[in-house]
């Protein structure tokens, strides 16, 4: 069942185009990630769904019914921004008491749900301590228990970990997950990291500078993103793009060539033409490095080795550009040697050049 309705939400600030008919639904107990670079529109699209900004044009739904033009105050929405207002000067206890305080509940209802929502979250041990003393997670999780002890019907946030070290928010992500698994409310998610996004969210909605490219689940955008932005931004590291040219289309597949290689993909496309320019994709994770003598599809000299944990970045240059192939660590690699790449040929991708759009 449908929860909440965006309908060609827009928003336009003098000339300029913020947000362009954004349009996605939201099931109830869902979490749905808005990813962006920044600068995209994301926070904005959040303060438009709180009721905290006027849309210029579109309709929200909840439940059917309209509310566009809904106080916020009226919606019974939390919203907790990236960097929240925690009061300096007031304990943990008196910062999530704050928002029933002006609800004028009486103080042993405001005890209950305080002690109930501190147990839930693990933070009871600093409810009489101030936002001082609190590490980074902490100081999150006291911005996030004000929000949910009003027992909101839609939790919005706004890059909530963006501040803290990759450890924290690490764990913070995994911790978040387990947390919404045993709360079920509804929350619309957004971040600037494609990756956390994913984790996540069970259905993403993918916004590039205001314009909503894709909206699915995770796998869905990893197996075929509708253009080659999307697959740009979600993919990390960093996408692998060769432009080539199609010299065969027929039943059997596709036949590229490229300035010194060849290459055969058994994938019938619905349109096609022999000598369309295309932009062939696919990931690091979907290469292979061949340091014997056996024939890759490119040859490329090594000019970079990055180690990851537990695996290499490798970076290999090939008629001046640049492949990344992700390998082993046990892998034996020398920068300056020159090696057979092997892209994965049912990962590739092909895009059309002029409009970059997945080509089927």
């Amino acid at each position: 069942m449908t929860f909440l309705e965006l309908q060609k939400i827009s928003k336009t600030i003098g000339n300029k185009v913020i947000l362009h008919e954004i349009d996605f639904k939201v099931g109830k107990g869902e979490i749905v990630a808005i990813i962006g670079p920044p600068g995209s529109g994301k926070t904005t699209l959040l303060k438009i769904i709180s009721g905290l900004l006027a849309p210029t044009s579109g309709r929200i739904y909840l439940e059917g019914k309209d509310i566009t033009n809904t106080p916020p105050h009226e919606r019974g929405f939390s919203m907790v921004f990236e960097i929240p207002p925690v009061y300096p000067d007031r304990t943990g206890y008196e910062n999530i008491a704050f928002p029933l305080r002006l609800k004028k509940l009486n103080e042993d209802e405001i005890r209950k749900r305080v002690l109930a929502v501190a147990d839930l979250l693990g933070i009871r041990h600093i409810l009489d301590r101030k936002p001082s003393t609190y590490s980074g997670g902490e100081y999150q999780r006291v911005a996030l228990a004000r929000a949910l002890v009003t027992e909101p019907r839609l939790l919005l946030l706004d890059e909530p970990f963006r501040n803290l070290d990759a450890k924290i928010r690490e764990a913070m992500v995994s911790w978040f997950k387990d947390l919404h698994k045993k709360i079920g409310v509804t929350i619309i998610y957004s971040t600037h990291d494609p990756l956390e996004g994913m984790t996540m969210g069970d259905k993403i909605l993918v916004l590039l500078k205001g314009i909503q490219k894709q909206f699915g689940s995770a796998s869905e955008l990893l197996a075929r993103p509708t253009d080659l932005d999307v697959d740009e931004f979600i993919s990390i590291p960093a996408l692998n793009i060769l432009k080539g040219y199609i010299d065969e289309c027929s039943e059997s597949g596709v036949k590229l060539s490229f300035k010194n290689a060849m290459l055969k993909i058994p994938k019938k496309l619905l349109k096609c033409e022999r000598g369309q320019e295309v932009f062939v994709a696919f990931r690091p994770h979907d290469v292979k490095i061949d340091t014997g003598e056996g024939v890759g599809v490119f040859k490329g000299r090594i000019i970079n080795i990055n180690y990851t944990g537990r695996n290499q970045l490798v970076s290999l240059e090939t008629d001046d550009t640049i492949i990344r192939a992700v390998v082993g660590k046990d892998v034996k690699l020398k920068i300056g040697s020159t090696v057979s790449i092997i892209p994965s040929i049912e990962n590739l991708r092909l895009y059309d050049a002029n409009t970059k759009k997945l080509l089927e």
